[in-house]
């Protein structure tokens, strides 16, 4: 059973990407038997329907009524509560019997999920068994289109990779049909290509956000944490069967006779 959490910042495209890898799967795979899991409890409009949705169990509107909290506060509330319903998931889960991928699609604000202990602990949670977990990290392209955004991006993956520390990580460049081709190539290049990167932060910075740029983009190169970037649209699906191949080496879902 392979349990892939989508994690991103807010606007990224999480959803949309659940959605486009759950058709792909679904419709060329048909063998293999997959579900989606909203662990959003604030989210007001999904581009699908999930088949297990944590606002059957607990809502933004609840919590803020019950605890007279206004909507940051609620969405806080609400997401660390997520765990109060763990055995609730679990039991909805093995309903489906036992399917071998979940796709999780977590809050849109992805601090109130990976940085808090309510990300990490859900993760390590769910499911039983032979289970595999994977978190999917996105790139939003259009934050990526200088070199600090991109770093900065950069150093929320590493976050995230550091904050579910026994999980792999696949980090994904998101809406890739949403900016110019140009944008997406140099972004793929810099990450493969730190050199690239640094010489695009020398032109673009100045004073102390160049030293603190060219000092990450070291840092990175010598921990070698960013690993495979991989563009993704979930509108015309290009790179998608990419992303599903990374996913299945990642986790040696490959041995499946369906890769």
């Amino acid at each position: 059973m392979l349990f892939n959490y989508v994690i991103g910042p807010a606007g990224s495209g999480k959803s949309t990407l659940v959605n486009a890898l759950y058709n792909h799967i679904s419709e060329i795979y048909n063998e293999i038997s997959i579900i989606t899991l909203n662990l959003d409890p604030g989210a007001q409009i999904l581009p699908y329907t999930p088949h297990i949705d944590v606002r059957d169990l607990i809502t933004l509107e609840q919590v803020m009524k019950q605890f007279k909290l206004g909507p940051n506060g609620g969405l806080i509330a609400a997401t660390d509560l997520i765990i109060d319903f763990i055995d609730d998931l679990k039991f909805e889960i093995s309903e489906y019997n036992d399917p071998e991928i979940v796709l999780i699609d977590t809050p849109g604000q992805m601090e109130l999920f990976a940085f808090r202990a309510t990300g990490p602990l859900v993760a390590s949670s769910l499911g039983y068994g032979n289970v595999q977990r994977v978190t999917s990290f996105l790139f939003d392209p259009t934050i990526c289109r200088q070199p600090n955004g991109f770093i900065s991006t950069m150093l929320l993956s590493a976050s995230v990779q550091y904050r579910f520390m026994n999980i792999p990580q696949v980090n994904i460049l998101s809406k890739i049909d949403s900016v110019e081709r140009e944008i997406i190539e140099r972004t793929i290049k810099w990450s493969e290509d730190y050199n690239s990167l640094e010489n695009a932060t020398a032109k673009a910075e100045r004073g102390l956000i160049r030293e603190m740029s060219t000092m990450l983009t070291q840092m990175f190169e010598n921990l070698g944490s960013l690993g495979e970037l991989i563009g993704v649209s979930s509108v015309n699906n290009e790179g998608i069967d990419k992303y599903w191949g990374a996913l299945q080496r990642i986790t040696n879902f490959d041995e499946s006779p369906y890769y």
